[in-house]
């Protein structure tokens, strides 16, 4: 028997997933496009990064990172002690904007976001990291083009403490 998923079963479940809401983003921790002259792991300026960049807060600090792609944060947040407070992580959604960093878009929270992973677009470093979605309808175009398969925050790990 060949089972197929019905659009109303995915409206259902995109509602029900987008019912748990952004949680609020502490005071001093929103994201900044492209504000970095330097990203946290390989010192690149974030207006060379292409592609899915990534940042994240410390609430406790207001301390921010920057980083060249959602790769290079989930490979920092791995190295973070379990002291560290909440953390809020954005990523560049990339739903309304072109893969040129010169196009700073909006940013999106990392638990909130639709991933395409495995796809085959690199991001001019060598890599094909996560790349970040507000909406689920523009993962699924980008993972056709791209090629890939598509996640909720929960196929990342680590994501984010809050």
């Amino acid at each position: 028997m060949h089972r197929t998923q019905s659009p109303l079963a995915l409206l259902i479940l995109s509602a029900t997933l987008a019912g748990c809401g952004e949680a609020p983003v502490p005071e001093g921790c929103g994201p900044e496009a492209s504000a970095a002259t330097k990203t946290a792991m390989n010192g690149t300026p974030m207006r060379e990064c292409a592609g899915p960049q990534a940042q994240a807060c410390l609430a406790d600090s207001g301390k921010k990172r920057y980083f060249c792609s959602t790769a290079d944060l989930l490979e920092w947040q791995k190295g973070l002690e379990d002291n560290q407070g909440k953390i809020v992580s954005f990523t560049r959604d990339l739903s309304d904007v072109d893969w040129n960093p010169k196009d700073n878009g909006d940013w999106v929270t990392m638990h909130t976001a639709w991933f395409v992973v495995s796809h085959e677009r690199d991001n001019g470093q060598g890599q094909t990291p996560p790349v970040g979605f507000s909406d689920l309808g523009d993962a699924e175009i980008f993972a056709s083009k791209h090629g890939g398969r598509i996640t909720s925050p929960d196929g990342l790990a680590p994501v984010a403490s809050d």
